[in-house]
Order: C-alpha cells, then structure tokens, then sequence
C-alpha cells in the first residue's frame, strides 16, 4: 500500500480548500502525513512550504518553535542552517558578524538562542532559498517540532504536499 493509499484523501480535502478548523485537527493531519510519507519527501515540502508564508511568518514561526525546542534540537537545526549555508560557499564567520550572531555558536551550539536561529532562517529564505529549503528539512525528522510552528505552517505543508508531483502517483 503506498503513502498515497493512507492520506490522498487528507490531501484532496487541502487541495479543494477545506482546511482545519482547530489546531488539534491540524496537529492530527500532520500525524496522518508524517507516519505516512516518505521522509524525504516530507523533507523537500517543509522550506518551500514554509517560505511560501513570507519573511515575517517564517520569522516567527522558526523563533516559536526554536522556543520550544531543547538545546541539542536548536543545535541540529543550527547545524543544518550553517551546513547548508557552508555547502553553498558562504563564509560562516562573516555571515554571523553581519547577523549579530557570535560565532560562538559554531563551537558551541547548543548556545543558539531562537532569536539567531530565527535570524538565521529568516537570512536563508530571504538570501538564498536553497540553503532555507536544504536546513527546513530537519524538520521531517521532528514532527513534534513541525507543530511548534502552527497551524498555517501545517497547512501549507499539507498543501504543497498535495501540489507535489510525488504525491500524484500511487507509488511511495
């Protein structure tokens, strides 16, 4: 049975408009998605989903969910922004002089305070989404975390889920 089989009709309901009407609900499509979905899937959808909220959303939304995280989440989601970042050329300890972010945290990153790691996200999406969508993706592997930032952020992840051609096919 493919992933299709268990959430196309979660899916097609996002995809015609219906929405939930409660975080809860939210919260449980995104469960239904999560255990269904092929983490790398789920991994592509989640930056451009996010990014499709804007620079103010994904903001908050990043620094919501840093909030909620322990230090050696921050520190994964650190280490996947600065990867990403390094892996496109950027010279890590200018870009954090130019954000106000110590470098300190490139030793020590379980230091990040959510403000830099919001500072940080923010700069990707705006700068160069690839890099945005390359570290967003460390979020499929925490779907707790994936809740931290909301219910618009779980619907445009369903939505573009449903846009995705993946999600077309049967097939997982």
């Amino acid at each position: 049975m493919g992933f299709m089989d268990q959430i196309g009709d979660l899916l097609n309901q996002y995809s015609r408009g219906n929405e939930p009407y409660s975080q809860e609900q939210a919260f449980d499509h995104y469960d239904q998605i999560h255990q269904a979905a092929p983490t790398d899937l789920l991994g592509s959808i989640i930056g451009p989903a996010l990014g499709s909220l804007g620079v103010e959303h994904v903001q908050d939304r990043v620094y919501d969910s840093a909030a909620a995280m322990q230090p050696q989440q921050r520190a994964g989601l650190l280490q996947s922004l600065l990867g990403a970042f390094q892996s496109s050329g950027t010279n890590i300890p200018r870009l954090l002089g130019q954000l106000g972010i110590s470098e300190d945290v490139t030793n020590n990153p379980n230091n990040a305070t959510p403000e830099e790691l919001a500072k940080l996200a923010v700069h990707a999406h705006q700068t160069n989404p690839s890099v945005f969508q390359k570290a967003m993706s460390f979020y499929a592997e925490h779907p707790t975390l994936v809740k931290m930032l909301g219910t618009a952020a779980i619907t445009s992840i369903v939505k573009t889920m449903a846009q995705h051609p993946r999600s077309k096919t049967a097939n997982p």
